[in-house]
């Protein structure tokens, strides 16, 4: 949900706390009167506290968070470019050679095209 006390609502978010109240209903927890009246709250509700205040006497008294996102990858591929970078520096300059340069040359024009590549082959059907 919204971090923000009194922050408007989402539709996700409304749709996330229906579906805690039909858990909740599930398990025993609420009977089908309950459920009816908190459902029709929490599908009317516009703010976090009004759906907060329906799960106050639940179980994990607030309704699920929003899902996780995933790790944005330019990070990855930003720590691995200044890894690579560092490690081909210091080799050339423990070896004596610049053809360790062309290591960090092949390695960031290559990473982006790991996640593609392994993608490819978790897909089914795909050669």
């Amino acid at each position: 949900m919204s971090e923000l006390p009194g922050a408007r609502i989402t539709v996700g978010e409304r749709e996330r706390a229906l579906r805690e109240l039909a858990e909740h209903l599930g398990a025993g927890r609420l009977t089908l009167t309950e459920y009816e009246d908190r459902a029709a709250a929490a599908a009317a509700a516009t703010t976090t506290p009004e759906l907060a205040v329906l799960f106050t006497d639940l179980p994990g008294a607030v309704p699920p968070s929003a899902p996780v996102r995933p790790a944005d990858p330019t990070t990855g591929f930003a720590v691995m470019a200044g890894c690579t970078a560092a490690s081909a520096l210091v080799l050339a300059l423990v070896f004596g050679g610049w053809l360790w340069l062309v290591l960090l040359v092949v390695l960031l024009v290559s990473a982006p095209l790991v996640p593609v590549t392994v993608r490819r082959r978790r897909l089914p059907g795909s050669s």
